[in-house]
């Protein structure tokens, strides 16, 4: 491999045809002997899903089923810890589960990764900014305002349907309503921003769909977060 690019696998930490056992010493062999096999040909970073893959199984099916086991990708981390920078992925639901892995976790595990998490629950990207002690923190409100200015401007672009660009709009509404019904406020907004930023949300579609597009308050989110499963 050329010392001028690098490479990166994304793999799961192991594969069977129908079998839903819990991992061995012997799976975890195996996983080693593949990993130090892609090292051997260059490759210095590989993200980890912390599920076995099913082949049985249907992808969203294997998204789900299989159990986690994330103390198989620490043990591999701690063994490849100066070798092989490893990624840890699958399972991560919200800012506290990525802080108990944070803090419960090898401490030779390189990062993070997430993405259905981030689906569902896209303002918890600005907690997620916060957590990196970014120099640049974004303003929620301001957010959603420059996203809806995105979306009119786009409106008539081809590359864009009114879905694409009412989609992010509708899954904040959720995750509004999902937060709001909490007891205690949460840590990204208080009860008066959660309440103002719906209301801004709510104008945008109406802006968007010159009245044609539905407001989420007739969206069904329990379909709509069937997409993401």
């Amino acid at each position: 491999a050329s010392n001028n690019i690098d490479i990166s696998v994304k793999c799961r930490i192991g594969v069977f045809d129908n079998d839903l056992r819990p991992l061995n010493g012997k799976d975890y062999q195996s996983l080693t002997n593949y990993i130090s096999a892609i090292h051997d040909a260059g490759a210095r970073h590989v993200i980890l899903h912390a599920r076995p893959a099913i082949l049985s199984l249907s992808p969203v099916k294997n998204r789900n089923v299989p159990t986690l086991d994330y103390e198989f990708v620490n043990q591999i981390a701690s063994d490849f810890d100066g070798k092989v920078k490893i990624t840890m992925n699958g399972g991560i639901t919200s800012l506290d589960h990525l802080r108990s892995l944070q803090s419960d976790g090898s401490n030779a595990i390189s990062s993070h990764m997430a993405g259905r998490w981030c689906l569902r629950r896209p303002l918890d990207l600005v907690a997620i900014e916060r957590s990196l002690e970014s120099s640049v923190v974004t303003d929620t409100q301001v957010a959603i305002d420059s996203y809806i200015d995105f979306a009119l401007a786009n409106q008539s672009q081809s590359q864009f349907t009114m879905a694409d660009l009412c989609l992010p709009l509708f899954l904040v509404v959720e995750q509004l309503r999902e937060d709001y019904d909490q007891e205690e406020e949460g840590e990204l907004l208080p009860w008066e921003d959660m309440e103002n930023l719906y209301d801004t949300v709510q104008d945008g579609l109406k802006q968007l769909g010159g009245g044609k597009v539905k407001t989420s308050n007739s969206i069904n989110f329990k379909r709509l977060a069937s997409s993401f499963k």
